[in-house]
């Protein structure tokens, strides 16, 4: 039976990490002091990840921190898989899945630089189908929809900031997500029948009208592909692999790296058990469309590179990719509310924050209990691969783990107060102003 591929609602519990954090302090605005980060000062880091796998949360572990280009610790814990007994390495391939977003957008945003649209441009410029497509306002028991025709399409800015008012399909609930799920959206063998699908299904809410975390990266790519009339493989291959040096990224695995891809473990009792993960060949992998939104592999060295790329605002080793603004405006956080900005509406792990072009953007510290400085950005994989940006400090981080279990500790919470330390205590004095 083929391993459901697509990436549903996926998050890691927010709990409050205890234990000892590093000694540096997290910064809160370009205006304070840069961060004093060594080497000694993530010993607990080191000891802190180690610990997840050392407990038997998962069979392997693997991460990097990276200030100025600099590697400032690393760690590589336990073998590649059940059939390769050789310790991780920063050329381990891992399934990646969400962490594919912030790449599509990057691809798109290069052909924005050349010309082919403005962010205020209806998507329907290249998805026609989207059209006659209306906005769920009810439903009922039957599974009829009740729409309206919204005052104007999508733009390319509220697609690309997942702000469009598509949904997911996969595991969400909903009945705009039920029905891609039974229209098999996940399943279509290219990029112009996925859009046709999805084009048949309402929007769950009027474009602009609030963040909901969809299909909008898939369609993305598929966009990639009618504006330059090549598939989103090759585009990324040339337009972002190819001259970052990203060697290992892809849609599949060749047949001589098969080796080196990460097993998939899930939680058994007080251990872990491997699982049987869709194979990674290129026969496989290519019975679907190239999921903009969730499709790719790569190594923790490879992403290291894409986000060095990012830190130093579109260049790396010489090589320009994109320009500066284009940079901040990718992580920019883009979502408003009654016309200003905002962070995402709800709770859990989306309090506090705001979202860019394929990132969650930090905005307020306290809400997302997270003590890396404002404006820092991240993302995840449904797997567990983690990383953020902190542009305040100039540092990037790459985790990476092959998990369908949730674990006992947050990640993403427990490295950054690793390297900033415990979350600030709030300002009383700013609380009554």
């Amino acid at each position: 039976m083929r391993v459901f591929r697509f990436v549903a609602y996926f998050a890691f519990l927010l709990i409050f990490v205890s234990g000892n954090f590093g000694s540096a302090q997290a910064q809160t605005s370009g205006d304070e002091a840069p961060l004093n980060l060594g080497f000694e000062d993530l010993a607990g880091l080191e000891e802190s990840l180690r610990n997840v796998v050392e407990t038997k949360q998962l069979a392997n572990l693997s991460f990097e921190v990276w200030r100025d280009e600099q590697l400032v610790r690393a760690g590589f814990y336990e073998p590649v898989s059940e059939k390769n007994p050789d310790t991780v390495s920063e050329t381990t391939i891992h399934r990646i899945y969400s962490m594919t977003k912030p790449v599509t957008a990057i691809g798109l945003l290069k052909l924005m630089e050349r010309g082919a649209f403005r962010l205020d441009d209806p998507i329907t410029k290249f998805l026609p189908e989207f059209e006659a497509t209306e906005v769920l306002a009810d439903s009922d028991a039957n599974g009829m929809f009740y729409t309206f025709l919204p005052p104007r399409p999508p733009t390319m800015m509220q697609l690309l900031s997942q702000t469009a008012g598509f949904a997911y399909g996969g595991g969400a609930s909903g009945p705009v997500d039920q029905k891609l799920t039974e229209y098999r959206a996940n399943e279509a063998p290219d990029s112009d029948t996925l859009i046709e699908i999805v084009s048949r299904v309402p929007y769950m809410s009027a474009p602009g009208a609030e963040w909901n975390y969809s299909i909008a990266s898939d369609l993305q790519g598929a966009i990639i592909e009618r504006i330059t009339g090549e598939s989103l493989d090759a585009f990324l291959k040339r337009e972002i692999f190819d001259p970052l040096g990203m060697v290992d990224s892809g849609f599949y695995v060749g047949p001589q790296n098969l080796d080196r891809v990460s097993g998939m473990t899930h939680r058994v009792g007080s251990g872990f058990a491997y699982v049987d993960a869709e194979s990674p060949s290129k026969e496989a992998q290519t019975k679907v469309y190239f999921e903009g939104g969730h499709g790719l592999f790569s190594t923790q060295r490879d992403y290291t590179r894409f986000l060095s790329m990012l830190v130093n605002e579109g260049e790396l080793d010489g090589v320009r990719l994109l320009k500066p603004d284009t940079v901040s405006r990718f992580h920019t956080n883009a979502v408003e509310y009654r016309g200003r900005p905002s962070t995402m509406r709800g709770g859990g792990n989306l309090s506090g924050l705001g979202f860019g072009f394929g990132v969650a953007v930090l905005e307020d510290q306290q809400a997302a209990q997270m003590s890396a400085p404002r404006g820092t950005y991240y993302w995840w994989g449904a797997k567990g691969t983690w990383f953020w940006v902190d542009p305040v400090n100039r540092i990037t981080f790459v985790g990476m783990i092959q998990t369908e279990s949730e674990l006992d500790t947050d990640l993403i919470l427990l490295s950054m107060r690793q390297v900033y330390g415990p979350l600030p205590q709030p300002d009383p004095a700013s609380a009554t102003r």
